[in-house]
């Protein structure tokens, strides 16, 4: 039996991050993999009240909100190390940097650019070029900053693996599934760097090499 179960969206880089911060840890999880329509079920409503994916359960505990869940994971499977600091402003650093790449990152290249190319908002579905465009605009300044904190120290928060690093390779993994989006990373070569390393680890290679472009049908 698995350590964890947790509920989400296959393609959702959120759900992807949980799962990466479960393999780093050694905790073993099920799947339990949703589809749009499933989100609108009585069992995903009883357990997430936003519904919002991800959702973890562990024994009779359920958490949602990522941030919440991978806390969790990492505070409860030991080994093989913390993936939170443990000097105090640390901690709010990473609180700081992981509200960034949920808030601002994933609104910029998930929300804005890549659901815009997917499900169309502009007159008779067809892609709102603008909005992209303007996506586009604010993503490569999210990454200019990003690249001015890997230049100086190769992680978002200390000198070694965070949560925060692990919620933005799989954030930054969705510029794949976007025609164009990878010269993005170009003028950054230590985010860059430090992208590819994450992507060599194995908890990224199981949690979510295997991607595929994802079925968006509802």
């Amino acid at each position: 039996m698995a350590d964890i179960v947790l509920y989400g969206l296959p393609h959702s880089n959120f759900v992807r991050a949980c799962a990466m911060t479960a393999l780093e840890k050694g905790a073993s999880y099920e799947a339990a993999l949703t589809g749009l329509r499933d989100m609108r079920s009585r069992e995903m409503q009883a357990i997430s009240p936003f519904g919002k994916v991800p959702v973890m359960r562990h024994g009779d505990l359920v958490l949602f909100e990522s941030l919440a869940i991978m806390r969790y994971i990492d505070l409860t499977f030991g080994e093989p190390e913390a993936l939170q600091p443990s000097d105090p402003l640390d901690r709010i650093r990473l609180d700081q940097w992981f509200n960034a790449v949920m808030g601002t990152v994933d609104r910029h290249i998930v929300r804005e650019w890549a659901l815009e190319q997917v499900f169309p908002s502009g007159p008779d579905r067809t892609v709102d070029e603008a909005r992209i465009a303007r996506a586009r605009k604010a993503a490569a300044r999210d990454i200019a900053v990003l690249e001015r904190q890997y230049a100086a120290q190769g992680h978002l928060v200390g000198d070694r693996l965070s949560l925060a690093d692990i919620v933005l390779v799989c954030t930054l993994d969705v510029l794949t599934l976007i025609d164009g989006a990878g010269t993005l990373l170009e003028p950054a070569p230590a985010l860059a760097r430090a992208m590819t390393a994450l992507r060599q680890r194995e908890s990224w290679q199981r949690a979510c090499a295997h991607s595929i472009v994802p079925d968006w049908s509802v």
